[in-house]
Order: C-alpha cells, then sequence, then structure tokens
C-alpha cells in the first residue's frame, strides 16, 4: 500500500510545547532570554545574538523517494518571544549551487541539509544558524497520540489514485481528524491552489495541534509525546540548546507565532511548472518589527468571477454530466492571454464541475487568439478522451485540440476568448454530490 507524504516540519512552536513541558518535569531551569542569545552565539564567543533562524525541513523517505516535501523558516524574536514562521513551497524556483536553476526541494535530493541551507540563505539573503528535519512516517501516530484534531474543512476533498492506491475524501464543514485522515488533508493538492492550498492547509492543522496540546487534559500525555517527537527529528541543535530554547518558549502563544506562505505566482517555465517567489514582500514579513501579515494574491472566491455571464449558449445538462464523467485525469489550466488571475478563475470554474486542476501557470506567450488543449504524445486512450471531453466541455473547436510534446498531461491554455470559454462553464450546473 502506497504510504502517505505526511504534514510540515514540527514547528519548533510544536517542539517548545511537548518538549519544553517534558523537560521541565525533570527539574530543568528555565532560562532568561540572554542565555539563549549567548548559547546560539556559537563556538563559545561572548558575543550574541538578538533573533535565530531555524530550517525546518519535513522529509518523505517513503518507497525509496528522499525529498525535502516541507520548507519553512522560522525566525525567533529573543527578547519579545515571538515566532515568524515562513513556508516555501516545493516547486519554488530557486538557484542551487552548482546544479543551477530548480524547484527548491530538489536540493535537499542532490545534497541533504547542508545544501539546502545553503540554497535557503542565498535565495532568502538570511542567515540559518539551526535546522531541524522530521521524517514524517510517525505523524499520524502523533496524532492520534493527542485523540485526533478539529478542522473546519473549506470545501470537499475528494481524490482518487486508484495506481497509486490513494483515496481522499473528506467532507466540507467541521471535521474531526485522526492521524491518517489528517495526513490525507495535509496532503490533498488537487485544486486550483496546489502546492499553495496544500501549505495553508499544514499551517492550519499545526495551529489545531498547537491549540490541542495546550489543553490542561493533554499534561499527562506530554512526557510520551514529547519522546516521540525527539525520536523524529534529526538537528543540529545541542541537547542543551534544545532543551534551552524549548523551555524558554513553552509559554508561546499562539497569537504570538505569525504564519506565512512565500507570496508569488505560478509559471510554467521550459515545460516544468514552478512557484515565482515575491522576495520583496518575503524580506518585509521577515524584518518588520511587529505582527505583520504577507501581502499575497487575493481569495480566489472573492474575485469577480466569470461564472455570472450567460450570453455563452450553455450545453444540455445531460450531455454535461457525460462530458465530465469521461474528464478521468487531472489536467492543468494555463493564461495564454495575460489578464491577471484568469488562470485561477478558469480553474476555479472547472473545480466547481468536480474536475481536478492539478496545476495553474502561465503559457509559454500571451498571444493565444483562441483556447488550446494539449495532450501528451502517445499516451493512454483515457488521457485523449479527457483531452477531447474537456474541448467538448468549453466548446474549442477539434482541430485546436491536439497532442504537444510540451505536454506533461492535459493541458487546457485560455486565450483570447476567454469570455466566451468562462461564461459557458459558468452556465452549466451540476449537482456533485
Amino acid at each position: 500500500m502506497h504510504k502517505s507524504k505526511l504534514l510540515l516540519a514540527l514547528l519548533l512552536a510544536l517542539l517548545s510545547a511537548t518538549v519544553g513541558v517534558a523537560y521541565r518535569l525533570h527539574g530543568v531551569v528555565t532560562p532568561e532570554a540572554e542565555d539563549i542569545k549567548t548559547s546560539f552565539a556559537g563556538n563559545g564567543e561572548s558575543t550574541t545574538i538578538d533573533t535565530l533562524h531555524v530550517l525546518l525541513v519535513g522529509v518523505d523517505e517513503t518507497e525509496g523517494s528522499h525529498r525535502a516535501d516541507t520548507i519553512a523558516v522560522a525566525k525567533i524574536d529573543i527578547d519579545r518571544k515571538m515566532v515568524k514562521l515562513l513556508s516555501l513551497p516545493r516547486d519554488t524556483r530557486v538557484r542551487v549551487p552548482e546544479h543551477g536553476w530548480q524547484k527548491i526541494n530538489h536540493a535537499y535530493a542532490y545534497g541533504g541539509v547542508e545544501l539546502l541551507e545553503e540554497t535557503v540563505v542565498n535565495y532568502l539573503g538570511i542567515p540559518i544558524e539551526r535546522y531541524i528535519v522530521l521524517n514524517y512516517t510517525t505523524f499520524p501516530e502523533l496524532v492520534d497520540m493527542v485523540g485526533g484534531v478539529d478542522i473546519t474543512v473549506k470545501k470537499r476533498l475528494h481524490y482518487v489514485d486508484r495506481a497509486g492506491d490513494l483515496y481522499i475524501d473528506i467532507p466540507e464543514g467541521k471535521q474531526h481528524l485522526d492521524g491518517e485522515t489528517a495526513l490525507e488533508y495535509v496532503r490533498f493538492r488537487n485544486d486550483a491552489m496546489g502546492d499553495i492550498g496544500r501549505v495553508e492547509r499544514q499551517q492550519k492543522l499545526v495551529m489545531a495541534l498547537l491549540a490541542k496540546l495546550k489543553r490542561p487534559g493533554m499534561l499527562p500525555k506530554l512526557p510520551t509525546i514529547a519522546k516521540k517527537t525527539i525520536d523524529m527529528l534529526d538537528t543540529d541543535l545541542t541537547v542543551t540548546q534544545a532543551v534551552q530554547l524549548a523551555s524558554y518558549l513553552k509559554d508561546l502563544s499562539l497569537n504570538e507565532i505569525n504564519f506565512a506562505t512565500l507570496p508569488g505566482n505560478p509559471a510554467y517555465i521550459s515545460g516544468v511548472s514552478y512557484w515565482l517567489g515575491d522576495l520583496n514582500a518575503a524580506s518585509k514579513f521577515l524584518t518588520a518589527s511587529g505582527d505583520s501579515d504577507i501581502p499575497g494574491d487575493e481569495d480566489p472566491e472573492a474575485e469577480e468571477s466569470y461564472a455570472s455571464r450567460t450570453d455563452e449558449p450553455t450545453i444540455p445538462e445531460e450531455q454535461a454530466e457525460r462530458l465530465l464523467q469521461e474528464i478521468r485525469s487531472p489536467i492543468a489550466v494555463l493564461n495564454g492571454d495575460g489578464t491577471k488571475g484568469l488562470g485561477r478563475k478558469t480553474a476555479t470554474a472547472l473545480q466547481k464541475l468536480g474536475i481536478d486542476v492539478a496545476h495553474i501557470g502561465n503559457a509559454k506567450h500571451y498571444d493565444y487568439h483562441f483556447s488550446n488543449i494539449y495532450f501528451p504524445p502517445e499516451e493512454q486512450q483515457a488521457i485523449k478522451g479527457t483531452a477531447n471531453s474537456l474541448g467538448n466541455l468549453c466548446g474549442i473547436e477539434k482541430g485546436l485540440v491536439r497532442s504537444g510534446d510540451q505536454a506533461a498531461y492535459v493541458q487546457l491554455i485560455v486565450g483570447h476568448d476567454y469570455e466566451r470559454i468562462l461564461s459557458r462553464l459558468g452556465g452549466i450546473h451540476i449537482d456533485n454530490d
């Protein structure tokens, strides 16, 4: 059975909330701010530091893979006891030393945490004093040890991959998640938000875990949870430093942890999907002295939608249902017009009809007068069937649905006729229940 990828690196705050309490039970004295500053200055020097940057990495090593599934940087303001955590989508395009332009998670595969750390330092322009690497294989057990968590799911998360033996189906609304379901919740990425949506769900689940750990009834379980957490970690923190820092931050409240995801835009470069980060916004978030939210894209559901347009003739409901059933493979949506947010709007319209959108990005140019659909050459019949049915659903001429060497899977490139496409999709009303 296919084992799951898992949650993000167990945030330093989580380490503090568990390990800190456990060690206090054994008589460890809580240090002062100056003790922390001196301890992390390094090499016995008399100098001190005011902030500490920790690289957090969640590693997926299931089925022989060795990759950084989640990457984040925690900035700890020692005097103010404030933590800022910036998540870096694994598709972020960076220059990896001696390997050129790559996705950031490739740095770990090429050279482990050392190369990943060097890559992050060069990319963000900040020092990294320590790292914590979490192997995800025991994450479900951790969630079960706290009795699961309550999460409000914004929309139904549904994905089936029979070849990979993966079945995700989490209903919309308030849900109580056990370990395995929590893993599915943070693993899901088959929507218009892709990896960005997955990172947001990871952060949401971590907040739920922190809140659960702070309940009085959890105190007897904390030593066991702490031991399990320690067993999962690979870090260059010394035991003394880990105890000091964890004890120092043990009373950290949720209001003192500021989460953010690297803002940016999806892109499709030389046949590869990337996330192009906004480094100016990231820098402002990390260097601001007070609480600050990172600037990012607006909620796609809050944007003006073309779904209300009715000037495009709709197709009969029965025909639409048949076409939707024939679209069995995830698709990509690329912006071939240049209008800001067009890929996202189109992906949202398709998702409302139950179509899996695995990727959104930009086409190689913005001069597509008409929308096109490409599918990989020499692919199985089901892929070609998905492309043809998608073309019929969107009202794209048969001559514009064709194979292309650049296509990794079925691609809808939305051109200058996007208003007609969105109007047509918006006029389709299907009950997905």
